[in-house]
C-alpha cells in the first residue's frame, strides 16, 4: 500500500490552485468562421496537398464525396496551385451564419471568393462557396442543392 506523502498533496493542491485560475474553455470549441478559413488557405503552402477534413454541412459532404464533385479546387478556382496567398476578412456574422472574405492569388492571379458558413449545433459549417461576380461560380448550385 503506497503512502500519500506531503509532497503528493502540496503538488495536487498546487495544481488544482493553478488550474482554478486559468479560464475554462471547451475541448471542442468551436472555431471561428474566418480562422477556418485560415487554416483552408494556410493548408495549401508546403505539403503540396491542399486542405484536408474541411468542415462541410452534411449535404454539401455528401455531394462532394460523390460524382458531383465539380472537378476543380473551388477555393483557388484552379486544378493546380503554387503559392497560394489569402487575405481573409469576416463579413458579416449572426448566431446562425457567417459570411468570410477571401482574397486569394495563385499562380500571380487574384480571385474574390465569399464562403457561406451555417452553426451546426456548436460548430461553424461551410455551406457554400461561391464567387461573387455575374455568373460567378456557386458550389451549392453546381452540387444541385437548395440556396442557403
Amino acid at each position: 500500500m503506497k503512502m500519500l506523502t506531503r509532497r503528493a498533496v502540496l503538488l495536487g493542491l498546487a495544481g488544482a490552485a493553478l488550474a482554478a485560475t486559468l479560464p475554462a474553455f471547451p475541448v471542442l470549441a468551436a472555431e471561428r468562421p474566418e480562422e477556418i478559413v485560415g487554416r483552408i488557405y494556410a493548408a495549401y503552402g508546403g505539403n503540396g496537398n491542399g486542405p484536408q477534413d474541411v468542415p462541410y454541412l452534411p449535404d454539401v459532404a455528401d455531394q462532394l464525396s460523390g460524382e458531383n464533385h465539380p472537378g476543380f479546387d473551388f477555393f483557388i478556382d484552379a486544378q493546380d496551385f503554387d503559392k497560394v496567398s489569402a487575405a481573409v476578412t469576416l463579413v458579416s456574422e449572426s448566431d446562425t451564419s457567417a459570411l468570410v472574405r477571401a482574397d486569394v492569388t495563385n499562380f500571380g492571379q487574384r480571385k474574390t471568393v465569399e464562403i457561406d458558413f451555417v452553426k451546426n449545433g456548436a460548430d461553424w459549417r461551410i455551406g457554400n462557396v461561391r464567387y461573387p461576380v455575374a455568373g460567378g461560380f456557386d458550389l451549392r448550385q453546381s452540387l444541385g442543392l437548395a440556396p442557403l
